[in-house]
């Protein structure tokens, strides 16, 4: 169903070319190759599209989640002090680790999420897009994950305390730990994250109990998947939980976490979902969106990442990539698309016993969820 309304593409240059360290696996440039490729098959040329600056977000903003002391040890770090209280909260570790400029990209990439969560807000777009957005595992008082300041947590809180109803939905492979803890004991969040399972990938949590507390008892949903999971049992456990909790539910606007980590490709995780997958689940995704703020999250494999950001770009303007450049200088592929193939997975399908594990977990999570959560929300199962 075409869709009206502005999409917006949140971007910078800069922030695309700050890096945490050579050797780090986190990579900006990720958000470079996307709009490489974003040109390259003319999906960034309709009128009702604009790719905006991010600016930084007001300090003030990062305590409607943040602690300020941890804030406060945080631009010290920035500044080249470092004391052990700053190691005890995540700074300056193998994973976090602290450089100057550090601290200023976090606050641009949160600025962007929370401009797109404003336009959203005040009906100036249909969907909104940050692709150095995603930071879902930084915690109130500590960094974690490669995730600093939690741009994802602050944003929604903004849109609730403007009164806004807000879904959101983490399809990153890793559990958003940091959006959970922000909202756990809140009815005015529906939080859902899909995710490879805790007991074999970080952040070792994410478990089907989790289910909230107090106000939030029920609006928390954790759907762990077994290491190996193809498409299939992927899109059967979004498909029986996702869409009837959102509809039900009835958000203004949903945040969705997007990250490519789920692709079989990605080196820091287990999954074996593929384009095809994915793409299925942002047009569900865009089919359940009033308004949709979509942040890139996480994903390892740079190029492949790029291309699946790219499929979900496509998918959510209702706009067929177009490869004008195909056949051209000997059929040489042309920019990042040397390294990721086309943007399109052949498909795969697991088989024999891992198959029937990963399906038989699934469907247990399913089974777990719809009988105790379901009903908490007046649906059927």
């Amino acid at each position: 169903m075409k869709q009206e309304g502005q999409n917006i593409l949140i971007y910078s240059d800069r922030l695309a070319s700050f890096e945490y360290g050579e050797n780090h696996p986190f990579k900006p440039l990720r958000a470079k190759q996307f709009l490489e490729l974003l040109n390259r098959y003319s999906l960034i040329f309709e009128q009702n599209q604009q790719i905006i600056e991010p600016i930084q977000i007001d300090e003030d903003l990062l305590y409607l989640f943040h602690d300020r002391e941890y804030i406060e040890l945080f631009k010290k770090s920035e500044k080249g002090e470092f004391t052990l209280e700053m190691y005890s909260v995540g700074l300056g570790t193998e994973d976090n680790p602290v450089m100057h400029g550090m601290y200023e990209f976090s606050l641009t990439a949160a600025g962007g999420t929370h401009q797109g969560a404003l336009m959203l807000y005040r009906d100036e777009a249909r969907f909104v897009f940050n692709p150095l957005g995603g930071f879902h595992h930084a915690g109130r008082n500590h960094a974690e994950g490669f995730c600093y300041i939690n741009d994802i947590a602050i944003a929604i809180a903004e849109l609730v305390r403007k009164g806004m109803r807000v879904a959101y939905i983490d399809t990153d492979v890793h559990h958003g730990n940091g959006v959970q803890d922000a909202f756990y004991d809140s009815n005015k969040v529906l939080n859902i994250s899909l995710h490879e399972s805790g007991k074999t990938l970080y952040p070792w949590s994410g478990f089907e109990d989790g289910i909230g507390i107090k106000e939030g008892r029920g609006y928390n949903i954790n759907i762990p998947l077994l290491r190996g999971s193809d498409d299939e049992v992927y899109l059967y456990a979004f498909e029986s939980i996702v869409p009837p909790l959102i509809k039900k539910f009835n958000p203004d606007i949903i945040c969705a976490q997007i990250g490519g980590d789920i692709h079989r490709e990605d080196p820091l995780a287990h999954l074996n979902v593929t384009s095809n997958g994915y793409e299925k689940v942002i047009n569900t995704i865009k089919e359940l969106s009033p308004r949709l703020l979509a942040l890139g999250g996480g994903g390892y494999n740079v190029f492949k990442t790029a291309a699946l950001w790219t499929l979900a770009w496509a998918t959510i303007c209702d706009i067929e990539p177009q490869d004008y450049y195909a056949g051209l200088v000997g059929g040489m592929m042309y920019g990042p698309e040397t390294e990721s193939g086309s943007l399109n997975d052949e498909p795969f399908v697991l088989t024999g016993t891992e198959k029937e594990q990963c399906l038989e977990h699934a469907q247990t999570v399913v089974r777990f969820i719809k009988e105790l959560l379901f009903p908490l929300h007046g649906l059927k199962f």
